[in-house]
């Protein structure tokens, strides 16, 4: 039976992660590809801003969209920075000239992006080329990035891009991918509001919670009478 995405095989890399290259036959072509170059700058230029011992990735929806064929809908870089004054400060001095944002996939910082480790997130559009259109969210995360990552709800959001354009994915992205499956990768939510913003893009996928025991759902057990 024909698949609609060709799986993720190969050989396995450290930490259980698999290299993903881009999908350019599908109805955008070569846009994907354009987009990855063109974010592949953004994240170059951002850390050649910022001082020495930043990490930052991209991850989530970019690089998982360009990899099913699709162009992004906008950009998130996740950043830390060495918890030092001086870098502190130039860190600060650089963001202040974007747009601080109050909450992030559908929820303020008091619930979802504090739990993942998010401190705060600023904001900036791109007004030409491939990205035209799009946004890219420099999100200032508490732990080294790969660790926030990897720690994300969703296991489709377990994908990244460094800053020499290399894709990887964890194996809770490769299983869910290579069986069209979108589930919770770990127990950290029982509400999913990232699904909003996902679901309709992949209309092809199930989705499988974790957990159907939500202690705060207002349903109760009916009682023996």
């Amino acid at each position: 039976m024909a698949t609609s995405h060709m799986f993720i095989i190969g050989k396995e890399h450290i930490m259980n992660t698999y290299e993903i290259k881009l999908a350019t036959d599908k109805s955008t072509g070569m846009l994907p590809t354009a987009q990855h170059a063109a974010a592949k700058r953004q994240l170059n230029k951002f850390l050649q801003a910022m001082p020495v011992g930043t990490e930052a990735y991209i991850a989530g929806g970019a690089p998982r969209d360009w990899h099913h064929g699709w162009g992004c809908r906008d950009v998130d870089i996740f950043f830390y920075v060495p918890e030092q004054v001086d870098a502190l400060a130039q860190t600060m001095q650089y963001l202040s000239k974007y747009q601080l944002l109050g909450e992030a996939y559908g929820t303020t910082y008091s619930y979802g992006c504090g739990e993942q480790g998010i401190n705060a997130i600023w904001e900036y559009p791109i007004h030409q080329g491939s990205l035209r259109y799009r946004k890219v969210q420099l999100i200032w995360v508490r732990e080294r990035p790969l660790d926030v990552i990897r720690n994300f709800p969703i296991n489709m959001s377990h994908i990244w891009m460094d800053r020499k354009g290399s894709i990887t994915c964890d194996w809770h992205y490769q299983m869910g991918y290579n069986r069209s499956v979108i589930r919770p990768a770990n127990d950290t939510q029982y509400i999913y509001p990232y699904l909003e913003k996902i679901l309709p893009r992949y209309s092809k996928y199930a989705f499988v919670p974790l957990c159907w025991d939500d202690p705060a759902d207002p349903i109760e057990t009916p009682t023996e009478q």
